[in-house]
């Protein structure tokens, strides 16, 4: 390598160092339950689930890096769903016992992490108290003396450790010490909410100056104590003082499986940077949250998951933790609740036929079904009121009152034995059930007016269709409509109802996935046109392809990248001019005496969390333009799982591994059924993949699909963008996962 490319790559590297710390930023990869405490309530079990967030090196998040969205908690085994948990920072006290070594070969070091462990106190949250104890030679039916025992007075403590010494050719008996400041704990804690930690910090191994083993107690033993059954675990956080780079005068393995074990933090390092290492130890303890619900456990050990959703970030953190219970809670009946089971339109009878179920009908005193005018928000008389319902509710709807075209929605309500209207929800919503209809009454048989053209002019970013209209008579008003795919069927674009031109000529903006097509497509648009008097025409669908213009070439994407990005050109400017100067300035000859001298290398530090499972890097996100789901069948790389948490009826398989799309669910008939219930459409939801996006399609379904509480758009593919959680009607939930 010539000199020349030696001083190019300085200086690349040189950018690179310096570039803003904020493309480098630590994105969260990961969460730790520390342990759950149980509250015996009398028709509930009360859990407080203390969690720590952590980057993708291990260490923990602060709380204010750390935005949650919100949060759940689901028991496994007993099939129940998700219950949500509130999040937020602990109250409750937290003892921290400060473990630290005083044996002999602590002599040289002693008051550097005197002055380290100091400075850590100041930034400990205001409910927490220390007790500060030093361990050497340690018998095992020896009790532990606390300097100062737990107090949250910052001069006391800082005082405790100021006396803190090192006893010349005492041993370290750590195992001892640990076991004995757990039963201190122990002793301390009134409540399962008050919190606990040990700090310990040592240079050396469980030894005497010999070689030998200085505690009776031993690994096995220390860990069982702190992570027995039925009490809270006691997380053990270390501290390991190196005296070479090897750090073989401590035993890193042991350090970090006690807080491996014990779901706590783990660090080593050297003299020099003692202040960085309690300060991570002490930020770990700060970055602590607590979620709050209440569940319907079963006797004895039980096992959850908490899933926690961040905002800003796709793919929720889920942790599993067990937490014992000393009795059954039976699940309560559900809650008294009414729902629109199917809705048909009789085009000969020109009537709507409605279904309804109601949850806990004994609860129920009337259901009331009401017609509203979506539009202006009005109700449209008669409501159709049932006494004292059963299970199930069937009648017919006449259209007096219903315009063509026209959008509303039946609303089901109920009230109660004492006549006071159900309701649910943080807002008390009343409307129990909403189900949206456009009245469409077939439609005439003479053609009122035609679609001569459609064009799509890329230069403007505009969509322009020419109508005839047959009968110039008609005094048109409003004109809407929607565009789909001709290949996949996937609606792409809808017309708002808008004021109808008088040259009849629509001028729309071109939409976006026309605008971004790769290549020729075809489409097919459906246009309507309403008279002034409310009257509704409709033409034949009109089919075109749009051809976008070729792309430019190399050298003007080039040319235009750079015009985009000036800082780019300028950037680029300027190393090479730098890179220039040096060379000439290198040719000049060597001036006497001019050599740089070689830094020398720092000390390593390593930062760990050792109790942890090793963790990948989140992938660099892509902005991708998601293309419109496939629709023929295909076998693809994409292995998906559904699995059904949660539906009315019995059905003949709970979950199914995907390898060939598109993937029908319904009622009959499809790749997945869900055999007579009646809720579930005969065809309710596809699932489908195109170019690795997975894709939910509802397929025009009575009860719609939800992701979340969004309801989505009939036949209109919608990514599914890292959720994993999708609902068919009110009853039936399921879950995706990819393989």
């Amino acid at each position: 390598m010539t000199k020349t490319t030696r001083i190019f790559l300085l200086l690349v590297l040189c950018i690179a160092l310096l570039w803003p710390a904020s493309a480098l930023a630590q994105a969260p990869a990961g969460m730790i339950v520390i342990y759950p405490a149980v509250e015996h309530q009398d028709d509930s079990l009360a859990l407080d689930i203390f969690f720590t967030v952590f980057d993708e090196n291990g260490r923990a998040l602060p709380r204010n890096d750390t935005s949650i969205e919100s949060a759940t908690v689901e028991l496994l085994g007993g099939g129940s769903a998700p219950i949500p948990a509130s999040v937020g920072d602990p109250k409750t006290p937290i003892y921290i016992t400060l473990l630290l070594d005083g044996s002999g070969s602590m002599a040289n070091v002693i008051g550097d992490v005197r002055e380290a462990a100091k400075q850590s106190i100041d930034s400990a949250t205001p409910n927490a108290s220390f007790a500060v104890i030093k361990f050497n030679d340690l018998a095992v039916d020896q009790d532990l003396k606390p300097i100062e025992n737990f107090t949250n007075d910052h001069v006391l403590i800082k005082s405790a450790i100021d006396a803190v010494e090192s006893d010349p050719n005492a041993p370290t008996c750590m195992y001892n010490a640990v076991y004995k400041a757990i039963e201190l704990l122990d002793n301390q804690i009134k409540s399962p909410q008050e919190r606990r930690a040990i700090i310990l910090f040592t240079d050396g191994k469980d030894e005497r100056a010999d070689g030998t083993r200085c505690s009776q107690r031993d690994y096995n033993d220390v860990i069982y104590r702190a992570t027995r059954g039925g009490s809270p675990i006691t997380p053990i956080h270390t501290i390991g003082l190196c005296s070479d780079n090897s750090c073989s005068n401590i035993n890193r393995t042991e350090l970090g499986g006690m807080a491996k074990d014990t779901f706590a933090f783990s660090t080593v390092g050297t003299k020099n940077n003692l202040n960085a290492l309690f300060r991570e130890i002490i930020e770990g303890l700060n970055s602590q949250w607590v979620a709050h619900t209440n569940v319907f456990a079963h006797e004895g050990q039980n096992q959850a998951v908490l899933t926690v959703k961040l905002r800003d970030v796709d793919t929720p953190l889920t942790a599993t933790f067990n937490f014992f219970s000393k009795r059954d809670y039976d699940v309560p009946p559900p809650p008294a609740n009414a729902e629109i089971t199917s809705l048909i339109y009789n085009e000969e009878a020109d009537v709507y036929a409605l279904g309804l179920s109601v949850a806990s009908p004994e609860l129920v005193n009337q259901v009331i079904v009401e017609v509203w005018d979506e539009k202006n928000g009005t109700q449209v008389p008669p409501e159709q009121v049932f006494e004292n319902p059963g299970p199930t509710l069937q009648f017919e709807r006449n259209t007096k009152g219903l315009s063509a075209g026209r959008e509303y929605s039946f609303r089901v309500k109920a009230t109660d034995k004492k006549g006071f209207l159900i309701a649910f929800g943080e807002k008390q919503e009343t409307n129990l059930d909403l189900k949206t209809f456009v009245y469409e009454p077939p439609a005439r048989d003479a053609v009122a007016f035609n679609i001569k053209s459609v064009q799509a002019d890329y230069n403007a970013s505009e969509l322009v269709l020419n109508l005839d209209v047959l009968d110039k008579k008609q005094n048109i008003n409003t004109y809407e409509g929607f565009i789909i795919d001709v290949e996949t069927g996937a609606g792409i674009y809808d017309f708002a109802p808008e004021l109808f031109p008088a040259d009849g000529r629509i001028v729309e903006t071109l939409p976006p996935t026309i605008a971004q097509a790769a290549g020729p497509r075809e489409y097919k648009v459906t246009l309507f046109l309403t008279t002034k008097d409310g009257e509704r025409l409709a033409a034949s669908p009109y089919e075109f392809k749009a051809v976008p213009p070729p792309p430019p070439g190399l050298i003007a994407r080039i040319q235009k990248a750079l015009f985009d990005n000036p800082i780019v050109v300028i950037s680029i400017l300027v190393i090479t001019l730098s890179a220039t100067t040096l060379v000439v300035f290198m040719k000049r000859p060597n001036r006497r005496g001019s050599s740089v001298p070689t830094p020398l290398p720092r000390p390593p530090v390593d930062h760990t969390m050792i109790g942890l499972a090793a963790i990948e890097p989140d992938p660099v996100p892509q902005i991708v333009r998601v293309p419109e789901a496939a629709k023929e069948t295909h076998i693809s790389r994409t292995r998906l799982k559904v699995k059904v948490l949660q539906t009315s009826n019995p059905i003949p398989e709970q979950e199914r591994l995907i390898t060939t799309f598109p993937f029908v669910m319904g009622r009959e008939g499809c790749d997945f059924n869900f055999p007579e219930d009646r809720r579930i459409s005969r065809r309710h939801v596809e699932i489908s993949v195109r170019n690795q996006q997975v894709f939910v399609t509802d397929l025009d379904s009575q009860n719609g699909t939800f992701i979340g509480e969004t309801r989505l758009q009939p036949k209109t593919p919608t990514p599914l963008n890292g959720h994993t959680h999708v609902r068919l009607g009110r009853k039936t939930f399921l879950q995706i996962e990819s393989q």
